[in-house]
This record gives C-alpha cells, sequence and structure tokens, in this order.
C-alpha cells in the first residue's frame, strides 16, 4: 500500500477519532482540522489545528483548506465526518479538487440528502418505505393539518445545522402527542425561524432502530456493506447510539444497498432504518452522507471504511469485501450510563440487565490501549471518573 498522500479529516469529534485511527494504524499520516477543540485533538494518530468555522466563515476556511493543502508533497485525502463541513466541501467540490482528493455523492444528491424534506421525497421516489412525513412553512398550514396527523409524531430539523444554531446540539427533536402540543412546539420554532418537517412514530423500542453502513466507488459499485443495531440510545428513544451492535441484517443490506443503488449514491454514507413492528417493514428514518459516529466499529469487525475510501481516492483499487465479525459493541460509557438511568426510570432496564449487556467483546468511543489519552479528555481529566460512584449511588438508592 502506498502511504505518500496525507489525509484530512474535518471534524474532531468521535466520529472524526475513529477514522483517524482506522488510517493511522495503517501507516497514514493524518491531519485533522475543527473550529473548536474536541476529543480527537488529543489523539497521537492526529496531527489537529483549529481552523476557521466551515459556515459562518467560509470564505477563510476555504483559503486555509487551500494554504494548507498546498505545503503537502502530495494531494491529500478528503474525509467528511461532521455536518457542520458537508456542505461548505461539496458546494466548492470544483476548487478544491485541484488541491484534494476524494469521493462524495453528487451536489445535487447531497442537496437532497441535507433537506430532510426532499430527502423522504427522495426516498418515496424509489420506493424505500418512510413514516409519513409533513413539511409546513407557517404555523397556519400547520393549523390547517394538524388534526389529521397519525400523532404521536415527531418535530425534527429540515436543515441539521441550522436546527444546531438555533434549538440545539444535542436534542435531535421534539414529540408532541396531541394537535395542542404540535403546535405549541412549531409556534416556539418558527419564532426562531427554524425550518422544521414533522414525522410519524414508527411504535417500538430502541433496538428496533438498525443502519445499514455503506461505501460505493466512484464508478458505482458496493465495496463495502455493514449493518449495525442499536442497543441504546441517547437521549432515549430520538438520539444517537449509545451503544451499538454489528449484526448480520440481510433484509436490511439488501434494502440499503438498493437505496444507494436507485439513487445513484457515492461514498460513505449511513441510512438508519427502523422495524415498524404493525407490518413488519423496515422504515426509512435518515441517510447521512457522510461517516457515522460509530465507524471505529466496523474497523474493529475487520471492514475498514477509511481505509478503503483512502485506496480508492489514491488509485489502489480497494476490493469488494463481504464480510465481518458481528456479536461486537460499540459504547460510549458516557452517553450509555445517562441512558440507562433514562431507561431505568421508565422501569425497562434494571441495573442487573444493563450491566450483562455490556458483557462481550466491545468498543469503546474514546479509549484504545494504543491511543489512551482521548479518554482523558473525555472524562474531564479525571473529575467525571472521581463523581462517577458516589452519583451512581444516589441515583440506584433514589
Amino acid at each position: 500500500m502506498k502511504k505518500q498522500n496525507p489525509a484530512l479529516v474535518l471534524g474532531m469529534f468521535e466520529t472524526g477519532l475513529g477514522v483517524a485511527r482506522s488510517l493511522g494504524r495503517e501507516g497514514v499520516k493524518v491531519f485533522g482540522f475543527d473550529f473548536k477543540k474536541d476529543i480527537a485533538f488529543y489523539s497521537h494518530y492526529v496531527h489537529a489545528k483549529l481552523c476557521p468555522h466551515p459556515l459562518e466563515s467560509q470564505e477563510e476556511f476555504l483559503s486555509c483548506l487551500q494554504v494548507w493543502a498546498k505545503l503537502q508533497s502530495e494531494k491529500p485525502v478528503l474525509f467528511v465526518t461532521s455536518d457542520n463541513f458537508l456542505l461548505a466541501i461539496s458546494r466548492n467540490r470544483e476548487k478544491l479538487s485541484d488541491n484534494f482528493l476524494f469521493n462524495l455523492p453528487a451536489q445535487d444528491t447531497i442537496e437532497a440528502i441535507v433537506d430532510k424534506f426532499r430527502q423522504h421525497q427522495l426516498a418515496v421516489s424509489v420506493k424505500v418505505d418512510t413514516p409519513r412525513t409533513y413539511c409546513f412553512d407557517s404555523l397556519a398550514a400547520a393549523e390547517t393539518m394538524a388534526s389529521g396527523m397519525p400523532y404521536p409524531v415527531f418535530i425534527k430539523a429540515l436543515d441539521v445545522n441550522s436546527w444546531k444554531k438555533a434549538i440545539s446540539g444535542t436534542i435531535k427533536g421534539f414529540v408532541a402527542k396531541n394537535r395542542g402540543e404540535l403546535l405549541t412546539q412549531l409556534s416556539g420554532i418558527f419564532a426562531k425561524k427554524v425550518a422544521v418537517i414533522v414525522q410519524e412514530i414508527i411504535p417500538g423500542p430502541d433496538t428496533s432502530h438498525f443502519k445499514f453502513c455503506g461505501y460505493v466507488n466512484r464508478e458505482g459499485r458496493l465495496l463495502l456493506g455493514f449493518t449495525l443495531r442499536k442497543l441504546r440510545q441517547n437521549p432515549v428513544h430520538f438520539g444517537v447510539g449509545a451503544v451499538v451492535e454489528s449484526i448480520d441484517y440481510p433484509e436490511l443490506f439488501e434494502i440499503g444497498s438498493e437505496f444507494f443503488k436507485d439513487i445513484s449514491y457515492r461514498g460513505v454514507g449511513s441510512a438508519e432504518f427502523k422495524l415498524d413492528e404493525r407490518d413488519g417493514k423496515l422504515k426509512l428514518i435518515e441517510l447521512n452522507p457522510r461517516y457515522w459516529q460509530q465507524n471505529s466499529l466496523a474497523t474493529a469487525c475487520g471492514m475498514n471504511f477509511p481505509l478503503a475510501d483512502y485506496l480508492e481516492v489514491t488509485g489502489q483499487n480497494p476490493t469488494l469485501q463481504p464480510e465481518y465479525r458481528t456479536g461486537i459493541k460499540w459504547v460510549n460509557r458516557y452517553m450509555d450510563f445517562d441512558s440507562f438511568l433514562r431507561y431505568r426510570k421508565e422501569g425497562v432496564l434494571t441495573f442487573s440487565a444493563w450491566r450483562k449487556s455490556l458483557a462481550g467483546k466491545n468498543v469503546y468511543s474514546d479509549f484504545t490501549w494504543d491511543d489512551p489519552i482521548p479518554a482523558f479528555y473525555e472524562i474531564g481529566f479525571g473529575l467525571k471518573l472521581v463523581k462517577a460512584p458516589w452519583y451512581l449511588f444516589k441515583k440506584l438508592s433514589k
């Protein structure tokens, strides 16, 4: 394997840390940019630096990228791991292609995906099952349709970046159990000039959430396909996977791979589905056109997405890889502990069951023996670790 081209990972959160470790262990020199310090800044696999905000200071950000790239002896390979960077890179791909190598979905595909209602329409157009989904541009329009909705419904961002800036960086949306709750929530959100979609909530436990993760080369061939199940989410029911497990799910693989093929998808992406217990069908929740947070799980299972990406764009022709190990879990201990307390309060998870669920082979979001320092960042350099036993005692004694 030729390793002359450096890698540049955009986004130094856990997603970027996973990408950097997967490349760094293969001998690739990895650099990282982010507009704020995050966990991957403390990894010895990454030479990280701060950069201008890609949305708020786009021209300065692009200039920073190009100046840095010109200092490299070979074209860097670009890895997008955060929504904050996705549109800035995609919309300036022609300019950046002079200095970088990357494999991204087509511009119109990305534009359709980042608009969650257009994403819904795209999925419907290729006959992928979805929850019933509504989009409003005013409170008056919502009032007209609110009576006929299939409550409860979930209110979430039309555009993720606008939502994160004005509403929350951690809360994905809000549940409305009836017409009154829906209109009250929408009134507050519209007041902040944030566009939303309203989606039917698919019944079933959090363990009914699954992901198909794929890598498609520039010729349209699926080289890697990986499936996982969420065991716990944070925030519970409508969050990211705090614990996920690699699984073999042929039906999910078929639906996900056909979806990617039908929309002419390229590069890395992850499509989340929920199994609808009413009709037994997998319903698309969302497609993310970038690396997903638990990508290091696939690497631990023997399917290295970042490496395949690197080999593809540097002309080293990675081969189709159809197999990976199953039954391995990815765990964010801090998110999972918080989720456990909430599931326990709901009466669906005991301490004993939670502890047993973490048995077996685990991959941790922060700690690895060959790169331990990011874990100290994650625990606030020991403060959370010191407080955790007393916090646990207080919660469990209630």
